[in-house]
């Protein structure tokens, strides 16, 4: 049952912490709350203007291609990604990924040879594949696809059940990923009569489309870029007893999906004396001065070789340990601080603290 407010009673539907809702999750929503999920975008260009298309300028309408964060230059540098966060599951996504399906169909086989066949692989679309083009995804590898409908055809979506209808024929999983910016009763359906499932995701305002939401009544939250209007759409229209549906708030991609899958990443790249935090991040002291002096000083204090990484310009040390042996070093003129930063090669530093 549905509360007068619009929410699920807590004992058909789950919740978690930062608000998402639903009584049924896909195996690609599973991966990615565990962070285990990589994202390969895989091309900007689409046929479609959606006004609340959230994309960048950088890749918008451009042939680009980036695994997660990483800018892809050979299909070696996504398998070097998967296996960096310890990828359970990988989510093609564009722009429309079906203007490259023939680097889809590589990816996906490259993908299952490399990382197994249990490596689950879905896929969104713009579009309503015909049957040949479902039957090589399906060949290739693909688990689950993912249908996003133009507004245009929420009200008769004949198209998107006859897609749904061959996807699930083929053995895959189906369903529908659509914003929720306004009821789609016929969109509901289908979905339930076709027994898949419903993906909704709170609008999210970008520097691209910040615009078009506001001259449409959309107002960003007070905390984080989630559209507040739709929200509540999405409570009070999508949230059906019988309907698989998970609403997904925009807050969840910083607050679960980016923190845990940090979180895998530094457990695999940290070294022996980075701190990993709750957040995924890695904190290290760094030394800048006279390096030969400053090695040797290590040395006679004992410091294990394993503690610090001598670079070209710096050297990079167990955090406690530059904070016990900062006095011995600040009559070196060393320039010492304590950093925080994301688990990234050359990644983007969260905090600096001189010493």
């Amino acid at each position: 049952m549905i509360s007068q407010k619009g929410i699920p009673s807590p004992a058909m539907w789950q919740t978690d912490s930062v608000g998402s809702v639903y009584s049924y999750l896909p195996r690609g929503c599973q991966i990615c709350r565990q962070g285990a999920g990589m994202v390969l975008f895989v091309t900007g260009r689409c046929q479609r203007e959606c006004f609340y298309c959230p994309i960048s300028e950088e890749r918008r309408h451009r042939d680009l291609v980036f695994a997660d964060e990483q800018p892809v230059e050979n299909v070696g540098d996504i398998l070097d990604e998967a296996r960096a966060i310890g990828a359970l599951g990988t989510g093609i996504t564009g722009g429309e990924p079906l203007l490259r399906l023939d680097f889809v169909i590589e990816c996906l086989m490259l993908l299952k040879e490399e990382l197994g066949a249990e490596h689950h692989v879905h896929l969104y679309t713009g579009t309503l594949p015909p049957l040949g083009t479902l039957r090589k995804l399906c060949l290739a590898g693909l688990d689950e696809i993912r249908f996003h409908p133009p507004t245009a055809a929420w009200k008769n979506p004949a198209g998107l059940r006859e897609a749904l209808r061959a996807a699930k024929r083929l053995g895959m999983e189906a369903g529908v990923e659509i914003p929720a910016l306004q009821p789609a009763p016929e969109i509901v359906e289908v979905v339930r009569s076709e027994d898949a499932f419903l993906n909704l995701n709170q609008l999210e305002f970008s520097e691209t489309n910040n615009a078009s939401l506001q001259r449409r009544g959309f107002q960003p939250e007070d905390l984080g870029c989630g559209a507040v209007e739709s929200e509540e759409l999405a409570k009070e229209h999508f949230l059906r007893e019988g309907l698989k549906v998970h609403y997904c708030p925009s807050r969840f991609k910083d607050a679960v999906q980016l923190r845990e899958r940090l979180k895998r990443r530094a457990e695999r790249v940290a070294r022996p004396f980075d701190l990993i935090t709750d957040e995924g991040t890695l904190i290290h002291g760094i030394i800048c001065g006279d390096m030969a002096s400053v090695r040797e000083t290590l040395q006679e204090l004992g410091v294990p070789e394993r503690m610090y990484c001598c670079k070209e310009d710096r050297i990079e040390i167990a955090a406690a340990i530059l904070e016990d042996i900062s006095k011995e070093l600040k009559g070196m003129h060393c320039h010492m601080s304590l950093v925080e930063r994301y688990p990234l090669e050359g990644g983007l530093v969260v905090e600096r603290i001189p010493l």
